[in-house]
Parts: structure tokens; C-alpha cells; sequence
């Protein structure tokens, strides 16, 4: 029947073989800022503040569940945003640190069974580009961040990251082309 698939083409109007709902596990368009500097990542703490929601897409519910761990500065995109205009969004609003300089992003993939939709693969696509701050930075910490601070990726531990993010970073520090995809429970 038109508009089911096999093929991961969505759209309302699609062709036969594509789909014209979403998958029932859900689909994840990501985008993840690797701040540089001195051999380190900026990583941050979320605060509760409901700016989260605006800013990247994140609720109430996972900003206080996640709260307690180190994230890479990251969002959702918005519906039609291309990934380097988000991750400079990341930079400039969510971050507020100007004069970053961008690299391309890199696309990764990531498939696992959610917890609510057990049975119903979720499928994220993740773009990860790095930045650097230019020389004379000064990092200070936007209120909705509960705390911001620069880590050794090669060192921190996985337990320390909240969402999952200990993936994102283990991928990211694999060379590009070297990735195994992973099946990975909630």
C-alpha cells in the first residue's frame, strides 16, 4: 500500500515506496557540538530552567531526569534546519559563546529499543561537528546551564554522562568510516 514503506522516505506525499508516518519507534534528528580546547570538551550540566524547551527542544521531564550528568552541547533540529545552521545555534544561543569556528558535520547513526515503545526500534541521526573558540574566549555559563566545565573525553568516565551521551563521545573519537552500529537497550 502506497505510504508504507519499505523505504525510510518520508514524506506526505511520498512515492509507493516510501512512508507517510513516522516509524512507531520514533526518529531523532540531532545535532552535537564538540567545543575544543586544550585537548578537552566543554560538557554542561542542565539547570531547570524552561528555556531548555525553546532553545533545543528538550522538556521538563528530561532536562530534571538528565540533570545530574555531563551532556555535549547538543539539540534537536528545527523542521527544515540544515545541521551546520543548528550547531551554530548551539554555539551562539545555546551557548553564547561568539566566534566559534565550525567544522562539517559528521553523521552517525544510532538504533535502539526505547523504553516507551519496547519492541519499536528509534532511529537517531546524529551530527557531530566540531568547534573551536577563538584565543581570547571567555566561557561563562548561560543560566539555564546548571554548570559548565572543560574534560579530558579520553579519560571521563562513561557513568559520568547523562542521555546516553557516552555513546555520542565514544563515537566521535572513533575515526570517521570506523564505527560499528550498536543495538543498545534504554
Amino acid at each position: 500500500m502506497a505510504g508504507e514503506g519499505p523505504f525510510l522516505w518520508l514524506t506526505k506525499g511520498g512515492p509507493p515506496a516510501g512512508f507517510s508516518s513516522l516509524p512507531p519507534g520514533g526518529m531523532c534528528l540531532s545535532v552535537f557540538l564538540f567545543v575544543q580546547h586544550d585537548g578537552k570538551i566543554l560538557l554542561g550540566k542542565y539547570g531547570d530552567d524552561p528555556q531548555w524547551e525553546t532553545l533545543t527542544g528538550l522538556d521538563a521531564d528530561r532536562r530534571r531526569r538528565h540533570g545530574r550528568g555531563w551532556t555535549i552541547p547538543a539539540s534537536h533540529l528545527k523542521f527544515g534546519e540544515d545541521p551546520r545552521v543548528a550547531a551554530r545555534r548551539v554555539g551562539e544561543q545555546v551557548l553564547r559563546l561568539p566566534g566559534l569556528t565550525y567544522g562539517e558535520p559528521r553523521v552517525e547513526v544510532d538504533l535502539y529499543d526505547p523504553a516507551r515503545a519496547p519492541g519499536q526500534p528509534h532511529f537517531d541521526l546524529w551530527f557531530l561537528v566540531d568547534a573551536i573558540p577563538p584565543r581570547d574566549f571567555f566561557l561563562e555559563g548561560p543560566p539555564w546551564y546548571a554548570d559548565l566545565g572543560w574534560f579530558d573525553p579520553k579519560t571521563t568516565p562513561p557513568t559520568f554522562y547523562a542521555r546516553g551521551h557516552e555513546d555520542v563521545v565514544a563515537r566521535w573519537l572513533q575515526p570517521p568510516g570506523r564505527t560499528q552500529q550498536v543495538l543498545r537497550s534504554p
